[in-house]
């Protein structure tokens, strides 16, 4: 599900909810597509898919008299996707996404009928799943449309500052075209809003459909843990055994890790000046961990108030750990703690590994999997006997200012 808005400043962290569909052992069950195109000329038809075992699949076969057949052989209803060529036809990398089409394909068989170059004309019959997904698209296609406006100016923003970027411009004009951009940003969320509205209420509506299944991987970074364990736990048997619902579960076991309640996980990182740093030194202090990057504008904008309480409280026994994000980019991780002045405070970085995260190794050097960060800011106050007492910034914890009203409570008295 491509999502332009996260280009920049939404702070959403990749990797931490990965698709593992390699090591599903289900057995395959045949599907067939059946194809009759009108209007442009084609001569081959190219579909993309999970096979059986998880493996990704593609096939291309002729298209003879305007008419094709697909077959091959996947678990359970799948996401594919389609594009016709010409013969020898070489289609531009901007240009594919507007040639390719999206269905959920199932096993049994399907008809396929439509304008192969005007793929939005393209229609599929045969598939339950494509009709769940289509009812739920046509509930959000209009608010999409209504935001288009404001993406094309958000994707403009976002191509001056990697212009600026790619020319070497000042840290100054920099930081000043990403704010910029987050501002845009930032006006999304009514619209996001409603779009979650409709979106969850599909999945409350049809638990056991692939759709919310598929979706779910991307939607639970962005609802409540209550939220996300009452979608799962409806899932019914047949969901869960697949590898998208463990990793899911995955998920939300690593959210319940880093929640109130749960001890905090211990872990020893080199700090910023090449010092170790433990957690189970910090026992018997209040310690905040602020999941940051250098990148993130909300993050950034969170820094001075974040000085405050550090200033206000440091001599009650209140301490603050930034994990950083930034593992590929050390020296300007460096910049960005001197220019907001953190390094007040400890500073180290989460321990990204994206070798592991695009194989799906689990990294315990990687605090984010560790705590269940999916997007940033988030912080996690643990007390002095190393239980969670707080979780802020993020859909899974409460806001800024619940975060002051609780150090208050603690430490105002």
């Amino acid at each position: 599900m491509k999502n332009i808005k996260l280009l920049l400043c939404t702070a959403i962290i990749g990797g931490l909810l990965q698709h593992t569909s390699a090591q599903s052992v289900s057995t395959g069950k045949p599907f067939t597509i059946k194809g009759v195109v009108t209007g442009a000329k084609v001569d081959s038809a190219t579909l993309y898919y999970e096979g059986e075992g998880g493996k990704y699949m593609h096939q291309t076969v002729p298209v003879k008299n305007n008419q094709f057949t697909l077959t091959g052989n996947i678990p359970h209803a799948v996401s594919s996707r389609i594009i016709f060529k010409k013969t020898k036809e070489v289609i531009p990398r901007e240009k594919q996404e507007e040639r390719m089409r999206e269905f959920y394909i199932e096993p049994g068989m399907m008809i396929l009928k439509g304008d192969p170059v005007n793929v939005k004309t393209l229609i599929m019959t045969g598939s339950k799943t494509q009709t769940e997904y289509e009812a739920l698209n046509s509930k959000i296609e209009s608010i999409r449309l209504e935001e288009k406006p404001l993406e094309a100016k958000y994707m403009k923003a976002n191509e001056e500052y990697m212009n600026a970027e790619k020319n070497k411009k000042s840290a100054a004009v920099l930081d000043s075209l990403k704010y910029i951009a987050a501002d845009i940003h930032d006006q999304f969320e009514p619209y996001n809003a409603r779009i979650k509205r409709d979106t969850y209420k599909f999945f409350t509506e049809h638990p056991n459909s692939y759709v919310t299944l598929n979706m779910m991987r991307y939607y639970v970074s962005s609802m409540s843990l209550d939220s996300a364990k009452q979608i799962y736990n409806a899932f019914n048997s047949e969901l869960k055994a697949t590898p998208d619902a463990r990793d899911i579960d995955e998920h939300i076991k690593q959210i319940e890790a880093g929640s109130p309640g749960a001890i905090a996980p211990l872990f020893t990182k080199t700090d910023i000046n090449g010092k170790a740093l433990s957690l189970a030194d910090f026992k018997g202090k209040y310690v905040m961990l602020d999941f940051w990057a250098s990148w993130c504008v909300p993050c950034r904008k969170s820094n001075p108030h974040m000085i405050e309480l550090y200033n206000k409280y440091k001599a009650k026994g209140f301490d603050v750990i930034g994990i950083a994000d930034d593992d590929r980019k050390i020296a300007v991780w460096n910049a960005a703690v001197a220019k907001d002045g953190v390094g007040i405070w400890h500073n180290v970085l989460r321990g990204l590994d994206m070798d592991k995260i695009m194989k799906n190794i689990k990294n315990p050097e990687d605090l984010d999997q560790q705590y269940g960060i999916a997007s940033i800011p988030t912080k996690i106050l643990i007390g002095p006997d190393g239980k969670i007492l707080g979780r802020y910034g993020d859909s899974y914890g409460g806001t800024e200012e619940d975060m002051d009203k609780m150090l208050a409570s603690i430490f105002d008295k």
